[in-house]
């Protein structure tokens, strides 16, 4: 019965989640194919730097205080108001600190003339990232999950005056996001009442050095993950000009499907992993919801390899149709990835940070090293390329190091097929397109589909299972 709560519980969570980053992640990708008629390649590249850059800094913005506030609002160690009061000292420093250095930052070619809606993307976040953990660990999940729809929504509207109607180009689309993030900023204000929470007699050294304790070393963890996610940006932009990167972005933007599932699997999958990290079939308990969750993300990926030309080539405008080619490959980096970021779980549950950033920065070093071996020579699909091998690598040492605290069991004889025919699907993806090879790629979706039915059999038996309790539950 406690066991079956663990699921219920997880699924819970899951299901939340799923609402409302589907509605965030819809419209995010509806929108995607508007962009391209609206900018040029050029212009979204320039566009898309800018916001990567904003993703680099936000981590030492913050001090990674996010996930200080995640881990310790999850296991209770740290009152309310504790978490608030230091949390919100720490963004005033951030924001005081960021306008200080506006004479610096301006003269970064990257930023240069769009200084201003970059300083306010960076502080906006910076307190909505360490905020929105305060409402998920505080219970708050409707709240948390809402937050993503109001703001790619508001993003949406916004940009559909701004480009069209303004025709104001990179500034409007920048200014949409600024708006956007305004709007999440005061929705997490009044949903999580934090000015209850906020008191000059609940900022406490010894409170705050036990939060930087834990959230400083992975900050080097957060930089890591952004050079094996955006950094091949940056070389492309280097030897390929911000055409080219405008190209790459676009072709990351449907693979990402299969980050968005298992981000919103892993909103729910954090706490839980927390709560039952002493729990006696915790590694039953694990190795349970890693098939499962493999099998969902196996599919997702072999779908989106399967159709990426179809896809592209009827949404994308025709200046971005050569943004297919990368597709299966970048999907097959983001299975890899999202692998890696579930075995990195163990390391938030251990408070092993410093864990946290090493492995990540093997994979973080290998990704620079092919990428510039590669992308000069075979451009986009090059840096696609060394994104899948750093991944890979990163989530195998991750895979070995789980094994000191949980013996998970993997189920080889699904795994192993799974990824022979991903793989398969990544080299014909190279082949000169035809509708035999997208035939092909289709029927080998469905033998995928077909030697993963165990598996989904199950998946389907424990979600109808959860889903009669609940509905018994209410009558």
């Amino acid at each position: 019965m406690e066991s079956d709560s663990k699921y219920s519980k997880l699924a819970k969570n899951s299901a939340v989640f799923l609402v409302g980053n589907l509605g965030s992640k819809i419209i995010s990708f509806v929108i995607v194919p508007f962009y391209t008629y609206m900018l040029t390649t050029a212009e979204y590249g320039e566009a898309d730097l800018v916001t990567t850059t904003v993703n680099l800094v936000v981590p030492f913005a913050m001090l990674g205080m996010n996930e200080a506030v995640l881990r310790f609002s999850a296991s209770r160690e740290l009152s309310h108001d504790e978490l608030a009061s230091n949390s919100m000292l720490v963004v005033v420093a951030s924001v005081a600190l960021s306008w200080l250095l506006y004479p610096l930052l301006s003269c970064v070619s990257i930023i240069g003339a769009n200084i201003v809606p970059f300083l306010l993307l960076l502080n906006l976040q910076t307190f909505n990232n360490i905020f929105l953990q305060y409402l998920r660990g505080s219970g708050k999940s409707k709240a948390f999950a809402a937050n993503g729809i109001i703001t790619t929504f508001v993003m949406a509207v916004a940009n559909v005056v701004a480009l069209p109607v303004l025709h104001l180009g990179v500034f409007g689309y920048l200014a949409s996001m600024v708006l956007a993030q305004l709007v999440g900023t005061v929705h997490i204000v009044v949903c999580s009442r934090v000015w209850e929470h906020l008191s000059l007699a609940s900022v406490d050294r010894r409170v705050l050095s036990t939060m930087l304790r834990y959230s400083i070393p992975l900050i080097p963890n957060s930089l890591m993950w952004w050079v094996m996610s955006v950094s091949d940006r940056y070389v492309i932009l280097f030897f390929l000009g911000a055409g080219a990167n405008g190209l790459y972005n676009v072709a990351q933007k449907i693979p990402s499907i299969v980050n968005v599932v298992y981000s919103i699997f892993m909103q729910a999958w954090q706490v839980s992993a927390i709560e039952e990290r002493d729990s006696e079939d915790n590694a039953r308990f694990q190795s349970q919801v890693f098939g499962y969750m493999f099998v969902v993300l196996a599919l997702a990926s072999s779908l989106i390899a399967a159709t990426a030309h179809p896809v592209y080539t009827v949404l994308m405008s025709s200046d971005y149709v050569d943004s297919w080619q990368p597709v299966a490959m970048l999907t097959l980096a983001n299975l890899l990835s999202c692998i890696g970021m579930f075995f990195g779980t163990t390391y938030v549950v251990h408070k092993e940070s410093k864990k946290a950033f090493s492995t990540t920065a093997v994979g973080a070093v290998v990704n620079i090293i092919v990428t510039l071996c590669l992308v000069p020579f075979v451009g986009i699909v090059g840096a696609a390329v060394a994104t899948a091998i750093s991944y890979g690598v990163m989530a195998a040492v991750r895979v070995r190091d789980t094994k000191r605290h949980v013996a998970i069991e993997y189920r080889k004889g699904e795994i192993i097929p799974a990824f022979l025919i991903i793989g398969l699907q990544v080299v014909l993806s190279f082949a000169p397109y035809s509708v035999t090879v997208l035939g092909i790629q289709v029927a080998l979706f469905f033998v995928l589909v077909f030697a993963l039915r165990r598996s989904l059999g199950k998946l389907f038996s424990v979600a109808a299972g959860i889903i009669g309790k609940r509905v018994a539950g209410r009558r």
